[in-house]
This record gives C-alpha cells, sequence and structure tokens, in this order.
C-alpha cells in the first residue's frame, strides 16, 4: 500500500501565507502579540497611577482645615518619589511594548526585563500590603493579578524566537 504524496506549496512565500491567519504582527505568535498588550495597557495604567500620586503628594497641604503640621514637606517625600518612579516605569513598558510590536531590535529582551521587574515589584507589593495592619484584601488581590499578567507577559517575551 502505498501512501498520497503531500501537496506542497509553490513557494516559501506561499506556504508561509496561508499558515499565517492571525492578527497578530508576523514576527510575533499570538500569544506574544497578546502579552504585549496587556505590558502596553498595565504601562498605560501604571503612568495614570503615577500621575494621580504625584497630584495628591502635591495637594496634601490642601487636606487640612487648620495648619498643616510642621513636617508636611518630609511627608510629601516618599509618595512623590514613588510616583514618579510609576511615571517612569509605566512610560517604560508602554514604548517598550510598542517598540516590540514595531520590531525594534532588543526590544523583546528589555520589554522582558522590565515586566518581570514589575513582577516582582507587584508580588513584594502584595506582601506589604496584606502584613502591614489593616490588611487591605482588594488590593492584594489586584496586584496579585497584575503580577500573573507581567509574569506570563515576561515569560513570552524572554523566551526564544521559534
Amino acid at each position: 500500500m502505498t501512501t498520497p504524496r503531500p501537496i506542497r506549496a509553490a513557494s516559501a512565500a506561499g506556504a508561509q501565507r496561508r499558515r499565517t491567519t492571525s492578527l497578530s504582527p508576523a514576527h510575533l505568535g499570538e500569544a506574544t502579540a497578546a502579552a504585549t498588550v496587556a505590558v502596553v495597557v498595565g504601562g498605560i495604567a501604571l503612568v495614570v497611577t503615577g500621575i494621580g500620586v504625584v497630584v495628591m503628594t502635591l495637594t496634601l497641604g490642601t487636606r487640612y482645615a487648620g495648619d498643616p503640621p510642621p513636617d508636611l514637606a518630609s511627608l510629601m517625600i516618599a509618595p512623590t518619589i514613588g510616583g514618579v518612579a510609576f511615571l517612569l516605569l509605566g512610560g517604560a513598558l508602554a514604548a517598550g511594548g510598542l517598540a516590540v510590536l514595531g520590531d525594534v531590535p532588543r526590544a523583546r529582551l528589555v520589554t522582558g526585563v522590565l515586566a518581570a521587574l514589575t513582577t516582582a515589584l507587584a508580588a513584594a507589593g502584595t506582601v506589604l500590603v496584606m502584613i502591614n495592619p489593616p490588611p487591605a484584601p482588594v488590593i492584594a488581590i489586584a496586584l496579585t493579578i497584575a503580577a500573573l499578567v507581567f509574569g506570563i507577559a515576561a515569560i513570552l517575551l524572554l523566551r526564544r524566537r521559534r
């Protein structure tokens, strides 16, 4: 008994054209493209959060009905630094994700490392939110989901291309 010979495409371009039917860019797989979009959206969310933290910190003195405390300036330092860090990390994640989608050289590596760093920060934030009284389970759940999303994105971005 003989087996029928497989029908092959006339050229490699024809075979490649038939194989890609998704909306993801050709240089990324579907999962990596989805992870990259998640990184961009998470980066934009971090930028918005950073803006909110900085604005909240700069308007801290207006929240007091009488005289603000004498050490108000020292109370504003840590949240301002944190808000600026959120802005920088979020901007880097959003720009890195767009660079990955645009197939910029080494963008996958840099964005994957930033996503891994964000995963570690979100995991540490989850632990800190739960051990400091009073615990905030809603914030802990949100940080855990963020850690999972950025962790999966980091794995997909840092793996070798097929």
